[in-house]
């Protein structure tokens, strides 16, 4: 397996391949043609920043046949997708913060992300492997209020896109069968969440594809491949970290 970082390394943003314990740096990005430096780091020792910073961050709602039934929702025709936009990205260990003003409760939502690779625009599900770069771990944080304030309009950007609301990473793991993945949610060592990837109405390729016929998707972008049941208020002090065995662990603290 191959996991990528990105990590705070002399004052600037640095990616590298995590082996074990050390991250072997590199010059430019994953995305394009890179080397690797000569030059490696502790983990211990490292800032951990987000593994990338995506110029289109999408999410999916209504994606999983289980929540599907749980909500008595509709069976969707394509994915139904909305944008978190870019500047509520934040990493591993940073902390979720309500906005100022904002006195309602927030959400947790453990999910899988896919990292793309390169220009992607109407492919095959067949050549989904080619722009998908890897996978990372997404907390799709939502002000389930405002998302629900009028009910003439969903506000699923405004409600998903405030700082601190999209913690991802903190790894992009880029040799796994995502199709045989296990998502979990586990809040101060309580488990909330445990689905398997394999019960989306969408999978992994199939989301790539289909979206890539309306939208080009850009090297670096993530979509969220939406939540099943489980998902649940954050109470202020709670740690929630969303695991994905064979990607890693992402953990951030609910300040409240």
């Amino acid at each position: 397996m191959t996991k990528w970082v990105r990590i705070e390394h002399e004052g600037k943003a640095t990616y590298g391949q995590l082996k074990g314990d050390t991250i072997n740096l590199c010059t430019g990005s994953p995305f394009e043609n890179n080397t690797m430096n000569g030059e490696s780091v502790r983990l211990d020792h490292a800032k951990l920043l987000s593994p990338v910073e995506p110029r289109q961050f999408l999410g999916l709602w209504n994606n999983f046949h289980e929540r599907r039934v749980a909500d008595d929702l509709f069976m969707p025709k394509s994915p139904l997708f909305f944008v978190k936009l870019a500047s509520c990205v934040s990493a591993n260990d940073d902390t979720i913060s309500r906005p100022t003003g904002y006195t309602n409760d927030l959400k947790f939502e453990a999910e899988l992300g896919i990292v793309i690779g390169k220009p992607t625009f109407q492919i095959t599900s067949a050549d989904a492997d080619d722009h998908i770069f890897g996978y990372t771990c997404v907390n799709d944080v939502t002000a389930p209020t405002t998302l629900f304030e009028e009910s003439g309009f969903t506000h699923w950007c405004r409600a998903k896109s405030f700082p601190t609301f999209g913690p991802i990473g903190p790894v992009i793991e880029t040799d796994i069968e995502a199709d045989g993945l296990t998502v979990k949610a586990i809040v101060n060592g309580t488990e909330k969440q445990n689905y398997p990837v394999s019960d989306m109405i969408f999978k992994p390729r199939e989301i790539v594809s289909m979206i890539s016929q309306e939208i080009q998707l850009l090297p670096g972008d993530v979509i969220a491949c939406g939540t099943s049941t489980g998902a649940d208020i954050m109470q202020p002090g709670e740690t929630v970290e969303i695991v994905i065995d064979g990607i890693g662990r992402l953990s951030n603290r609910y300040d409240g």
